[in-house]
């Protein structure tokens, strides 16, 4: 019901969960590979321009090879997935609503290996150990890809992102593709949005407030390589908010 600047406001989880159990369906019946935030307009042309600019000038940022040990938190429905899983030696997609799970369980479109896992699970589950991971070994490479860190408190954010430094390899790239709020924090709590015609949770934290979240990374010697708005031409078009990429990379 509200929408709040500048102050720190926690976002109310349950009905996040909610909101996303109900794009499961949505994602489906207009087109499975729909960025969240485009599923609203229904204009599948902007998906694909989504899509495509991603993996032509974006993706590359990731380095993969075929040592590559992915993990993707907020794997969704596998827009980006299966760009990833043919290439990387091992993956592991998480996701906290258990509907986008079963959906990318199923593609067929999806390349999966044996070292390929798909995990219902929140990262603060995983970070505070209430759920392991698939995989024992280290990480090397991290994506976000579309938003993850806007639905976690700030302490959320912190703690999981210290848990994931500890999981990382000495030499890693982290991608992270989040909405940040141009001049102040905003913060929507359960607030009606018409073009999802659904009540919708988010924090947009500005560029400085994710670099100030980003010092357990850069105090352990990663360095940010990439630090910019996400698309050439702003496909989004959103008056308080830019869709923004950070690449920081350890070796």
């Amino acid at each position: 019901m509200s929408r709040v600047y500048n102050d720190n406001v926690r976002i109310d989880y349950q009905s996040l969960h909610e909101f996303y159990k109900k794009r499961a369906f949505n994602k489906v019946s207009i087109d499975v590979d729909a960025p969240v935030v485009l599923v609203g307009d229904r204009d599948k042309s902007k998906i694909e321009e989504w899509t495509n600019f991603e993996v032509e000038q974006r993706l590359p940022l990731l380095k993969l090879d075929t040592n590559s040990v992915v993990l993707e938190a907020g794997c969704g429905t596998g827009r980006i997935t299966k760009y990833i899983t043919p290439f990387a030696k091992a993956y592991v997609g998480v996701d906290y609503v258990k509907e986008l799970i079963e959906i990318i369980k199923k593609r067929d479109d999806i390349q999966k290996k044996e070292s390929t896992f798909f995990l219902h699970s929140s990262m603060q589950e995983i970070a505070n150990g209430q759920i392991e991971l698939p995989l024992k070994q280290k990480f090397n490479r991290f994506v976000i890809s579309g938003g993850v860190l806007m639905y976690m408190n700030d302490e959320d954010v912190k703690y999981v992102l210290t848990d994931l430094s500890e999981r990382l390899e000495q030499e890693s790239i982290i991608y992270l593709s989040e909405p940040i709020a141009i001049n102040e924090r905003l913060t929507l709590n359960k607030f009606y949005s018409e073009s999802l015609k659904s009540d919708y949770s988010a924090i947009y934290r500005t560029e400085k407030e994710y670099f100030e979240l980003f010092d357990v990374f850069l105090e352990n010697g990663f360095k940010m390589e990439v630090n910019e708005e996400f698309f050439f031409r702003d496909i989004k078009a959103q008056k308080e908010t830019k869709q923004w990429i950070f690449v920081l990379r350890r070796v």
